[in-house]
């Protein structure tokens, strides 16, 4: 076996297998061994970070920024996108956490190598449907620094000014960004609002490039599309395809395709050579991994 550290991130805590978000998926992804917790963020009306995907919850009008972490709590979350992973076990009384209960959670683990993946979920096409931007990076950013878990925790987003602002407040936070065309928007006139004022087209060696002169870490694109069927679609069309890993490595970047959930797509990325995936489904790429020799990511149980 080859000691390659491939990066397996558990998406949202590995939402095929339990109710995403949740401490209990966070444990199950413990329970089988993977290497990264990738995780999204919102701000409470009371300032809390928690961790939860939508600014909306299902019946309620409300953004999570207008409701306090003591609502939120009473909340049962167990059934968010249930439709989605139909064979994912029902664990009724499930709740959204506080930032600070997974890293908690990893200490009481013992699992010390285990790394955080944060997105911070900010939208630039709704920028009042959430807190303001400054805000929102400072707050989440002061969170992990209370929590003494800079050096565990890498932020995304696909928003580059809330990376650059997380950049200023703390620069030894590492940062990710997520990309698609859909925020790119490359052969589009002008920049895109998601890319704080860059026009990726201004660029000759493109989005890797772009993203390697901002100081970016890693990139995490979207795999290809459709992303649910994989490259065993005769239409599947790749985002993250060898001429961009070769790009993104060659400006020292690491990359790490986002959410990869078939055992062939993810196979073929392993192949071309991605440094890590992320995946609702980690048990599937834990067995790839094997099949391919690479190191697996050891387990901290419960």
């Amino acid at each position: 076996m080859t000691t390659r550290l491939f990066d397996l991130q558990a998406h949202r805590g590995g939402a095929g297998l339990t109710a995403e978000n949740t401490l209990v998926a966070f444990g199950v992804a413990l329970d089988l061994g993977v290497s990264t917790l990738e995780l999204d963020v919102h701000l409470t009306a009371d300032d809390e970070v928690v961790v939860a995907h939508d600014r909306v919850l299902e019946g309620d009008p409300r953004f999570l920024r207008q409701i306090t972490f003591e609502e939120l709590r009473l909340v049962d979350v167990s059934d968010v996108r249930a439709a989605d992973f139909p064979d994912r076990v029902r664990r009724p009384g499930l709740t959204i956490p506080l930032l600070r209960e997974v890293y908690d959670l990893l200490e009481e683990r013992g699992a010390d190598p285990v790394e955080v993946n944060l997105e911070i979920k900010y939208d630039v096409t709704a920028p009042l449907e959430g807190p303001d931007r400054e805000h929102f990076v400072e707050t989440v950013v002061a969170e992990v620094e209370r929590c003494g878990a800079v050096a565990r925790t890498s932020i995304q987003a696909f928003d580059w000014a809330v990376l650059a602002r997380v950049h200023e407040v703390c620069p030894s936070l590492r940062r990710n960004v997520l990309a698609s065309n859909k925020y790119l928007q490359p052969g589009i006139p002008g920049p895109s609002p998601w890319l704080g004022g860059i026009d990726v087209d201004d660029y000759l060696g493109g989005f890797a490039e772009a993203a390697a002169e901002r100081g970016f870490d890693a990139i995490s694109p979207i795999h290809g599309s459709p992303y649910l069927s994989g490259v065993a679609d005769p239409s599947y069309r790749a985002f993250a395809d060898e001429r961009l890993l070769r790009a993104a490595h060659g400006a020292g970047l690491r990359v790490i395709p986002y959410v990869v959930d078939d055992a062939a797509t993810m196979r073929h990325l392993v192949d071309l050579g991605a440094d890590g995936l992320i995946t609702n489904y980690p048990d599937r790429l834990r067995t790839v991994l094997a099949e391919a020799g690479l190191h697996l990511p050891r387990a901290f149980p419960g």
